[in-house]
C-alpha cells in the first residue's frame, strides 16, 4: 500500500497569476501604445488552469508575440522599454528579481534563435538578465550557435555587473534545473569558470559551485583538479574558496567519493569505533524514527558523520537518501554521542511503503554500522 501526501502549494499559481500577468501587461502597454493590455490578460488567464508552469511561460510568450511587431529589432526595443529597472548592482546576493520577467527572455529564445537575429538576441539577454536571469533563455543559442554564444559568454564573464557574470556561469551548467541540456565540452565550461572563480560576489560563486557540482556527475576528477588548481593560485579568499569547494563537492560527498573527502580534509580510513547503535524495531507511518549511537575516536581526526536511510519502494528495492549528522574534529580518546529523529510522514516528493527499511551509520564515507526496522501503516 502506497502512502502519499496531498499537494497543498502551487508554484505555478504563485508565479503566474492575475497580479503578475497584469504587471507584465501594463509594462508592455506603456512601451507600445498599440499593445492591448486587456486582450493579453484575458487570453493568458483563460488558458492558465489547463497549463503547468513552463507551459504558462510558453503561452505568455505566444500571447505577447501576437501583438508585437513582425520587425524583430522593433519588438526588442519595445521589450527593452517594458523591462523594469535593473536590479541593484551594489548587492552581492539573493537579488533574484520577479519571476514574471523571465517572459521577455523566453520570447527571445523562441523567436530570436536564428543566424540573422543572433547578435540582437544575445545583446537583449545581457540586458534582460539584470532584471531576471536569462539562464534558461540562453541555452537554445548555446546549442544552435555554440561558438558565437560562447564568445558572448566569455565577454559576460568580464562584465562589471554581477548578474551578467552569473549568466556566464549559470547559463552553461550541464544540468541546469528546468532547462534543456546543452552539449558543451567540459573544458570550455571550465575555461569560463576559471575566469570567474575569483569573483567577490556570492551570487556568482554559488553559481560556479553549482556548475562544478553538475560537472562532478560526469567528470569528477576534473572538478577535483580544478579546485586544487584554484587553491594553488590563491586568487580567491581562502574562506570563500573553502565554501565553494564544499558546495561543489556535495554530490560526490554523498557518494562517499574518496578524492572529494580527502580534498575537504576527511581521512578516508577513519579510526573510529561504533559504541552502541539503538534503533527501534518498528515505527508507524507519521511517527519519527528516534535513534542514537556513540562514536569513539582512536586518533586526532576530522570526521563527517552521517546516516543513510533505505526507503522501501513499490518493487521491493530500496531508494537511498543521505543525511548529515555532525562535522567535527575529534581528539584521540574522545567519544561523541549522536541522537537523531527522522520523521516518516507522507510527502509530495516521496511515497512511503510499509515494510522493511534500513539505516546505515556512515563516517567519512565508510559504513560502520547498520540496522533494519519495520515501517507499519
Amino acid at each position: 500500500m502506497a502512502i502519499k501526501a496531498e499537494v497543498s502549494f502551487s508554484l505555478k499559481d504563485e508565479l503566474f497569476n492575475q497580479s503578475t500577468v497584469t504587471e507584465l501587461a501594463h509594462a508592455l502597454g506603456k512601451a507600445s501604445p498599440k499593445f492591448v493590455k486587456d486582450r493579453f490578460i484575458k487570453g493568458s488567464l483563460q488558458a492558465f488552469p489547463q497549463l503547468e508552469l513552463k507551459e504558462r511561460i510558453a503561452h505568455l510568450v505566444h500571447m505577447m508575440a501576437e501583438q508585437l511587431p513582425e520587425d524583430y529589432p522593433q519588438s526588442l526595443r519595445i521589450l527593452e522599454k517594458a523591462l523594469p529597472a535593473a536590479l541593484d548592482p551594489k548587492l552581492e546576493d539573493d537579488d533574484f528579481g520577479r519571476f514574471i520577467w523571465v517572459v521577455p527572455g523566453e520570447y527571445v529564445a523562441t523567436y530570436g534563435c536564428t543566424k540573422n537575429r543572433l547578435k540582437h538576441s544575445l545583446k537583449f539577454l545581457q540586458y534582460s538578465t539584470m532584471r531576471f536571469s536569462a539562464e534558461n533563455a540562453i541555452r537554445p543559442f548555446l546549442n544552435e550557435f555554440p561558438e558565437a554564444t560562447m564568445t558572448f559568454v566569455q565577454k559576460c564573464a568580464q562584465s562589471k555587473n554581477y548578474h551578467v557574470r552569473r549568466l556566464a556561469s549559470e547559463g552553461i551548467r550541464p544540468f541546469l534545473p528546468w532547462s534543456p541540456r546543452v552539449d558543451l565540452p567540459v573544458a570550455d565550461v571550465l575555461s569560463v569558470l576559471d575566469q570567474l572563480h575569483r569573483d567577490k560576489t556570492r551570487y556568482v560563486t554559488r553559481s560556479i559551485a553549482n556548475n562544478l557540482n553538475d560537472i562532478s556527475k560526469i567528470a569528477p576528477e576534473l572538478v577535483l583538479e580544478q579546485l586544487k588548481h584554484w587553491g594553488r593560485l590563491g586568487e580567491q579568499e581562502p574562506t570563500e574558496l573553502e565554501w565553494m569547494t564544499r558546495h561543489a563537492l556535495r554530490t560526490l560527498i554523498k557518494q562517499d567519493h574518496k578524492g572529494a573527502l580527502a580534498l575537504l580534509g576527511y581521512p578516508v580510513d577513519p579510526k573510529v569505533k561504533l559504541k552502541q547503535l539503538d534503533v527501534p524495531g518498528s515505527i508507524r507511518v507519521g511517527d519519527a524514527l528516534n535513534f542514537s549511537f556513540d562514536l569513539h575516536s582512536e586518533v586526532d581526526q576530522r570526521l563527517l558523520i552521517g546516516f543513510k536511510l533505505y526507503y522501501l519502494k513499490a518493487n521491493g528495492s530500496h531508494a537511498t537518501k543521505v543525511f548529515k549528522v555532525k562535522d567535527l574534529a575529534m581528539v584521540k580518546g574522545e567519544t561523541t554521542s549522536c541522537r537523531k529523529s527522522q520523521t516518516f510522514r507522507p510527502m509530495t516528493t516521496r511515497t512511503l511503503y510499509p515494510g522493511e527499511h534500513k539505516i546505515e551509520i556512515v563516517v567519512n564515507g565508510r559504513v560502520i554500522g547498520r540496522k533494519k526496522f519495520l515501517l507499519e501503516a
